[in-house]
Order: C-alpha cells, then sequence, then structure tokens
C-alpha cells in the first residue's frame, strides 16, 4: 500500500488525512512533519510524526501542505530523490515546484475542504509522471472525491468555484434558513430542512443526465410557487450577483 507522507500540518494537511483515514488507508502509512504539530497531529490521529528528511525517504508520496512562502526555505535542504511530490500550496506552479524539489515527478492541486468527507473536487496538473506515479495519484485523488485536469491558467478560477465555492453554498443555506424563520420557522429546524435539500438537490443533480436549468424547470411548474420564486431570483439579478461575487473573488486572488 503506498505511503504518503505530509510536510505541513495545517488545515488542507489535515482535511485530506481525514479523508485517507475515511478510506481505510492505515494511519502508519501515513507520516507527518512539522516544526510545531506533528507530534500533537500524530498523537490525536495516530500517524506518524517524523523528521522531514527521514518522512521522504520512508513516502511514496510527498504532499507539500505548508504556507506557500516557505517552499525554498523548507526544501533547500532536502533530497526528494525524484519522488512523486503532490503540491496543494496555492499560486506556486509546476515549474517551481520541479526546480525546488528537483523531481521530474510533479502534481499541482488545489483541492476543497470537501477532501475531509471523500466529496472534494480537486484540480490538478502535473509533469510526465512515470506509471507508477500517475496510478498512484489516481488513487489518491479518487480517495478524495474528484479529480480535474486543468491548465494552470484555469487554476484562479477553479479556485473561486471549488475553493471558495463551499462557503458561498454555506451563505446560500444559511439565506434559506433565515428566510424560513423570518416565515415563522425554528432557527435550528430551518437550518436542518436547508441544509437537507441542498445535499438532496446537489445529489440528484449528480445522478440525472438533465442539467441544473432542466432540473429547475422540471420542480417549477408554469404559473406555479416556485416558478414565482425563480422570476423574482431573475428580477433581482441572481445570476449576476454570483458572477459579481466570483469575479471579487478571481480579482482578490491577483493581487
Amino acid at each position: 500500500m503506498i505511503k504518503y507522507g505530509f510536510i505541513g500540518t495545517g488545515n488542507m494537511a489535515q482535511a485530506i488525512i481525514t479523508g485517507l483515514l475515511n478510506k481505510h488507508v492505515p494511519a502508519n502509512n501515513i507520516g507527518v512533519t512539522s516544526p510545531r504539530s506533528a507530534a500533537k497531529l500524530a498523537e490525536k490521529l495516530g500517524v506518524v510524526a517524523l523528521s522531514t528528511q527521514a518522512l521522504i525517504d520512508e513516502s511514496d508520496m510527498i504532499i507539500l501542505a505548508f504556507l506557500p512562502n516557505q517552499l525554498e526555505n523548507v526544501t533547500a535542504q532536502l533530497d526528494f530523490k525524484d519522488k512523486l511530490v503532490v503540491s496543494v500550496l496555492a499560486g506556486v506552479t509546476v515549474a517551481q515546484l520541479t526546480a525546488t524539489t528537483g523531481t521530474t515527478q510533479v502534481v499541482r492541486t488545489l483541492p476543497n475542504v470537501n477532501v475531509a468527507i471523500n466529496l472534494g473536487v480537486t484540480a490538478f496538473s502535473q509533469t510526465q509522471l512515470t506509471s507508477e506515479n500517475s496510478q498512484a495519484f489516481q488513487t489518491f485523488s479518487t480517495y478524495l472525491g474528484e479529480g480535474v485536469a486543468l491548465d494552470e491558467s484555469q487554476f484562479s478560477v477553479f479556485s473561486a468555484i471549488a475553493g471558495s465555492g463551499p462557503a458561498y453554498v454555506f451563505k446560500f443555506i444559511d439565506a434559506l434558513a433565515k428566510a424560513g424563520v423570518a416565515n415563522g420557522l425554528e432557527a435550528t429546524l430551518a437550518t436542518k430542512i436547508a441544509t437537507q435539500t441542498v445535499l438532496g438537490s446537489a445529489e440528484t443533480l449528480a445522478e440525472s443526465s438533465q442539467t441544473a436549468e432542466e432540473l429547475q424547470d422540471l420542480v417549477a411548474s408554469p404559473g406555479g410557487s416556485t416558478r414565482a420564486g425563480l422570476d423574482d431570483f431573475s428580477d433581482q439579478n441572481f445570476d449576476d450577483i454570483v458572477l459579481h461575487a466570483i469575479k471579487a473573488t478571481i480579482a482578490h486572488k491577483h493581487l
């Protein structure tokens, strides 16, 4: 079985580790290294705390999960031995990764927080991998949810939709729940109803051969109450509001 080594133990590293553990990857096949928190994480999750070079030596796949501006300092004294390096470092290109790690086997990824429950979506761009490393990364990606091959130029758009998108979905759920409260529902119940509605609707769309627009029309009868609500969304320029927010997200990432 593949051995995974995490350099860095921040939120995304922990989300990925949780996703791997959910898929029954043995905890002793997951190594972690970090100056301050590796030992605590090892105690919490049962994974193995190692020194950085020992982690590289003992792992089949090394996941870089520290702050992007630490890349040169972290990698300067390390020998990656042309092993498979998977990066979750925002804004760090494949070319930068190969230059700093010295390995030809590099995958730049951009996962979202839902990898922790194995329902994430992860963009990736890679060098020419060996067949063994390609299979290893495919397995890793499948454990976490869906993998999407993208040109690096499209990562900022992906990040706005998939990376920031969960926060926007949570906001929509909150807005639905608040609308329920405003019309007489108890707050906890309203949130439960809104959450399950979004969860079920997303699953319905995922399993359907129809588009999201077609499913809207399936739910909304002509002249009915649902159509009245959709028409009001249109009157309030709902699509433009979402587009404006995504553009603001992308623009901020380019600052």
